[in-house]
Order: C-alpha cells, then structure tokens, then sequence
C-alpha cells in the first residue's frame, strides 16, 4: 500500500508540473488526439500544425493535454514542442511582412514618382537656363546698341551745334557780301549816273555854242 501511495504521489506531482506547461503541435500537417494513452484508444479529433495546447500530465510517451475549449485528449510527447513550429514563424513574419511589403511597393512607386517629377524638373531647369542665356545675351545687346546710340546721340547733337554755328557764319558772310554788293552797285550806279548827266551837261553846252555861232 505503501508504495502504491508513493507512486500515485509521484503520478500527481509529474501531473501538476506538467499542467505549467505550455506546448505547441509539432512542425507536421496534423496530428491525432486520442480519448486515452495509446493507439487502442478512439481518435477524437486532429489538431493541425502551431495549435497551442496546455499539458496536464503525461504516460507511457503520451501527453495529457487541454484544448482552448475546454476539451482533454492524449497525444504523443514527440508531437509536441516547446517552441513555435517554424512554419508557424514564417506564417507570423509572413504576416508581419506584408504590410512592410506593401509599404515598401508603395514607397518604390512614390520614388519612382519623385525621379520622374525631379526628370521634368531637370528638364525645365535647363529650358529655363537656356532662356535666361538668350537674355542675357540679348540684353547685352541691347546694352552694346544702347551705348552706340547714345554715342550716336550725342555726336548728333555735337553736328547740329556744329552745322547751326555754321549757318549763322554763313549767314552772317552771306549779309556782309551783300551789303558790299549793294554798297559797290550803288557806287558803280552813281558812277555811272554822273558821267551820264556830265555828257547831258556838256552836250548842252555844245549844242548852245553851236546855236549862237548860226
């Protein structure tokens, strides 16, 4: 009796530590739960792989385990693991990755947008470079033609000061050579006027003479 009590002592104490512990379903398509310790026993149903289940004790290979609904059952202890079966991880990562997946496809698609605005944006930096060059050369013309008129300007304005000092000399001659012009004619006229009335004069005389001598 004795030592049917301590091995029962010993089954409970197995039992209780076991029900601490936390398993998983081993890395395998399904595995069978069974309503005893061994294969004689009915099968009650198949858990697929990563299903979470708590220990309850364990005997002969065989582990007593506890559903998420309540329900018990008995499977292999090579079935069951202390981590997460790797597929399982790689569903979980696979999970976690797809929002960054689908953050990164739209970050690519927002730099592809960014590189091609910033190619149009080159490309209209150029366009405007190359007119701010034509202006620039145009104003420089315009600067070159600006001088030269203003130079031309002023030796306008030079020449006609030049030509109106010019004209009031000629002028100025032209009057002065008149009036020696007229003051010579009227010489000359008067000249020519007193020899003229000097003939009269002394054709008169002659004439008289004449008249007393008949």
């Amino acid at each position: 009796m004795r030592g049917i009590f301590i091995v029962l002592c010993s089954m409970l104490l197995v039992s209780t530590a076991a029900s601490a512990e936390t398993k998983y379903v081993s890395d395998r398509l399904e595995i069978t739960v069974r309503s005893g310790p061994g294969i004689e026993y009915r099968i009650t149903r198949n858990l697929p792989t990563g299903t979470r289940v708590q220990t309850l004790g364990r005997k002969d290979g065989w582990t007593r385990i506890k559903l998420s609904d309540d329900k018990e059952g008995w499977v292999l202890n090579r079935f069951l693991s202390d981590e997460i079966p790797d597929s399982q991880k790689y569903l979980a990562l696979r999970a976690k990755c797809e929002p960054l997946e689908k953050k990164l496809a739209e970050l690519e698609a927002a730099n592809q947008a960014l590189q091609a605005e910033n190619q149009t944006l080159a490309e209209e930096l150029e366009t405007v470079r190359q007119e701010l060059a034509e202006t620039e050369n145009k104003f420089k013309e315009l600067k070159e033609n600006a001088a030269d008129y203003l130079t031309l300007q002023s030796e306008n304005e030079r020449l006609s000061k030049q030509l109106k000092q010019q004209n009031k000399k000629i002028e100025s001659l032209e009057a002065r050579i008149s009036d020696a012009f007229i003051s010579e004619a009227l010489k000359w006229f008067l000249s020519g006027a007193g020899v003229l009335v000097l003939g009269v004069i002394i054709g008169a005389r002659n004439k008289r003479k004449r008249s007393s001598l008949v």
